[in-house]
């Protein structure tokens, strides 16, 4: 049966459907007057409709048709000789044809949920109108004599992805270059205005020879040429979906675009990869599943699997895999060719597009979905900043006092316990929004410790060499610069520099991340100067550029010290 034929017998059911009695039969002796075999189909979805006249009513989890032993039935020359799959909308039967033209094998997939048969003609037709070598062939269709619409399709003699991959045990680079073959399918079928919307490893099969074949377009949707175009959809059909690999605006029930394809292709892809899916959904309700989809983030792939798998999806495939997960679809890649172009770059070693969420996007998402933990945070945050401010103006106080008396004893150590305090939340703040893995923060946590033993020993090392020295008669270190208290700041606010550092890396290279050390080292200098100088004024330093320059160099050799070290316990980052 042809394209062309589906698409007539359609509009000829849809006319004589909304008829009765004699004008149907009226109807239908005009439009099949010379075609009794299209009269003949006409009738049997007609018929199968008023069987199952409460189909749209009933949930999609609606217990399925019980059908009688169907093995050795035949069907239009077919013969029935085992089931092989059940889904939410048809039970798969494997079946041959024998006769004097062919002897093939088929898969035959028969109605057996309450789906009005008329989205078994909608798939039909859809599969007709696709000739790709990556998606399962339709090769016939038709009606049973109790109504049951059913199609014959290309029997795929193998395994879905994700087991043949195991069992061959493909590594990344040979995984991303079979995926190939599935973005291909769905970009064909996008650029046909058909969007699958139940991508799944179930779905995507792998032949003996190693060819990808996409199966079921169940529940997939023709997109409309024109906004008018669009047809009504029922609420249950709009519900079908696997949820674990369903996109945020489809668990959502908001429209439903080829970028949610390109979401569905990113979790399949991430399992095929590390072996499991982004977000753990077994025993979550229904509503906790949309709400986890929607709102939580996934991990990065890299973080999720052992090290000698890490070292190969760190990098790019962690940028590519997390841009197809963005939560906004605007924010995905702009189509499926866009996806394969990235993964195409990436096995070819060449730039990708991709990129991550930043912290300050993830910030402002946050700030959206978070409103109470945004002003609990903002709260706190404004808190340390005022204590910090408000034991900064008293020590101000204190050392103009102690300049004019110099029995005067200076207590600066208030002012190191609130800026151990920011810095206690600017590590937890920028662990959050950077995504940092666990042992990227013991690495962070581990160099800071470094950088701030690197700090107090700088300080100390300087004034012996007379670049700084005390304001404040009778005391050498009347800002404690040189105290436990001075050290831990400069730790935890090491941590958090080189968590930034670790995203500047990934994004920028280490390029990027040099030139980041170096603006910081120098803005380190600067700013001793501003507040230990001026607005904290405890200490007189030497003027000239040498001892700035040269404390800005030492800056940098601890910090790439300490993101060596970072990177020694955390695993290389970049690939």
């Amino acid at each position: 049966m042809t394209p062309d034929e589906l698409s007539r017998i359609r509009a000829i059911y849809e006319q004589a459907v909304a008829l009765n009695g004699l004008d149907r039969d009226l109807y239908l002796a005009a439009e099949c007057a010379r075609d009794a075999k299209l009269r003949d189909q006409v009738e049997l979805l007609v018929h199968a409709h008023a069987n199952i006249p409460t189909w749209l009513h009933r949930p999609a989890v609606a217990p399925a048709l019980v059908l009688p032993q169907l093995e050795g039935r035949r069907l239009n020359g077919y013969t029935l000789l085992r089931e092989i799959g059940r889904g939410g909308m048809g039970t798969v039967y494997l079946a041959e044809r024998s006769d004097e033209m062919f002897h093939r094998q088929a898969a035959i997939k028969l109605v057996t949920s309450t789906v009005d048969a008329t989205r078994f003609q909608h798939e039909r037709e859809i599969l007709a109108s696709l000739d790709h070598p990556n998606i399962a062939k339709l090769l016939d269709a038709g009606v049973t004599q109790e109504g049951w619409p059913y199609f014959v399709m290309e029997f795929v003699d193998g395994q879905p992805i994700h087991r043949w991959c195991e069992e061959r045990k493909l590594n990344t680079s040979q995984r991303v270059a079979l995926f190939g073959g599935v973005i291909d399918a769905v970009r064909y079928a996008h650029q046909r205005l058909v969007v699958h919307r139940d991508l799944k490893p179930s779905n995507i099969f792998v032949t003996t020879e190693g060819v990808v074949k996409l199966l079921d377009f169940g529940i997939a949707k023709v997109l409309p040429r024109a906004i008018s175009e669009e047809p009504p959809e029922t609420e249950t059909f709009s519900m079908l979906m696997t949820p674990e690999y369903a996109s945020p605006e489809q668990v959502k029930g908001a429209p439903v675009t080829t970028l949610s394809d390109v979401y569905s292709l990113g979790v399949v892809l991430y399992e095929l990869l590390t072996g499991q899916r982004p977000y753990r959904l077994q025993r979550a309700a229904k509503q906790e599943m949309a709400r986890v989809i929607a709102e939580d983030e996934p991990a990065r792939p890299s973080q999720v699997v052992d090290r000698q798998i890490s070292e190969g999806l760190a990098g790019d495939l962690d940028s590519i895999l997390l841009m197809a997960l963005r939560k906004e679809p605007e924010q995905r890649y702009s189509s499926a060719e866009s996806f394969a172009d990235d993964l195409k770059r990436h096995l070819e070693q060449r730039p990708i597009q991709a990129r991550e969420a930043t912290p300050w996007e993830r910030f402002m998402r946050f700030r959206r979905r978070n409103p109470g933990g945004f002003v609990a945070g903002a709260t706190v945050g404004t808190s340390f900043i005022a204590g910090l401010v408000a034991v900064g103006w008293q020590a101000r106080n204190g050392l103009q006092a102690a300049a004019l008396d110099s029995g005067t004893k200076l207590f600066f150590a208030p002012f190191w316990l609130f800026f151990c305090g920011f810095g206690v939340s600017t590590v937890c703040g920028v662990a959050y929004f950077s995504k940092a893995r666990k042992s990227l923060q013991w690495g962070a946590a581990v160099g800071g410790l470094f950088l701030g033993l690197g700090m107090v020993g700088r300080a100390r090392f300087e004034n012996r060499l007379g670049w700084w020295s005390s304001r404040v008669p009778g005391q050498e270190d009347p800002l404690m610069l040189l105290s436990p208290l001075s050290f831990l700041a400069a730790s935890l606010v090491g941590a958090a520099l080189l968590l930034l550092l670790s995203v500047v890396g990934r994004r920028f290279g280490w390029r990027g991340q040099t030139a980041s050390l170096v603006v910081l080292a120098s803005c380190q200098v600067v700013r001793e100067r501003i507040w230990f100088g001026e607005l904290i004024p405890g200490l007189s330093f030497q003027p000239g550029v040498f001892p700035m320059v040269s404390g800005a160099g030492t800056v940098v050799a601890f910090g790439a010290v300490a993101l060596l070290v970072m990177n020694l316990i955390a695993g290389r980052e970049h690939k």
